[in-house]
């Protein structure tokens, strides 16, 4: 009875998008140049990501070719498949810088020696408001290939829960102190706030509202305030004021 083992890929057959790990000799070179980047490797690769953001934004994401691609970086199309797989892997770095924008400047930026929330929370607020501006034309580009690709739909949405649950996970801190209403849903509340401000900042930047960015960041943070019945450690400790 003849063997029914599947046959080995070759070297040009194997590719992830087969299910096949990648191998050749750009993908030994993608690895090398992973495992320890130099310097003009490293500016190579930023300039393909330029380009590629580039031309994203002129063609749109199914419009849009390597070929497209390493004519505005002006390098040779070898050169892109030594740092990027194809497309759809150089899309993947691109709507990443989204996350680590908000994760740099929302999540962890110095707070400094100040245990204020209200504080804390209305450098937050205007923050994200900078980080949707200054990548508006990533989150468009993202919108768009999420309706027809489900792995960026899915991450997506995995990023928004992870942003909820950030949020909900703070106004819990609160609360644990004594900074807000202890009555409130934090989930819920959690997840309003976070539809209420993303939505909000994407109609100013994407949509085309207009609005000044500091008034919107301090309305934005007016809103937080109220919903959260948040105050600050100051405002707790202060003796409440004489009805007579």
């Amino acid at each position: 009875m003849p063997s029914r083992r599947r046959p080995r890929a070759s070297r040009a057959q194997a590719t992830t998008r087969g299910g096949w790990a990648s191998t050749g000799t750009s993908a030994d070179r993608r690895a090398s140049i992973d495992a320890a980047p130099g310097a003009k490797a490293a500016r190579t690769r930023q300039v393909l990501l330029d380009a590629a953001r580039a031309v994203f934004a002129r063609h749109g994401y199914v419009a849009a070719t390597v070929d497209h691609i390493v004519s505005e970086a002006g390098v040779a199309r070898g050169s892109f498949y030594t740092y990027f797989e194809s497309k759809t892997q150089i899309f993947g770095q691109l709507s990443a810088l989204i996350d680590k924008q908000i994760e740099r400047n929302v999540v962890s930026f110095d707070r400094g020696p100040s245990a204020d929330p209200i504080a804390n929370l209305e450098t937050s607020n205007r923050n994200y408001l900078a980080v949707v501006r200054e990548l508006a034309d990533l989150y468009r580009l993202v919108d768009q290939v999420a309706v027809h690709d489900e792995a960026v739909s899915s991450a997506r949405r995995r990023s928004r829960q992870q942003h909820v649950a950030r949020v909900e996970k703070a106004i819990r801190r609160w609360q644990a102190r004594g900074w807000a209403d202890p009555e409130i849903d934090a989930r819920i509340t959690a997840a309003a706030l976070v539809s209420m401000q993303s939505g909000f900042a994407q109609w100013l930047y994407l949509g085309g509202d207009s609005y000044g960015e500091d008034e919107a960041a301090a309305t934005l943070t007016e809103i937080w305030i109220k919903a959260c019945g948040l105050t600050t450690p100051s405002q707790r400790d202060e003796p409440p004021r004489s009805t007579g």
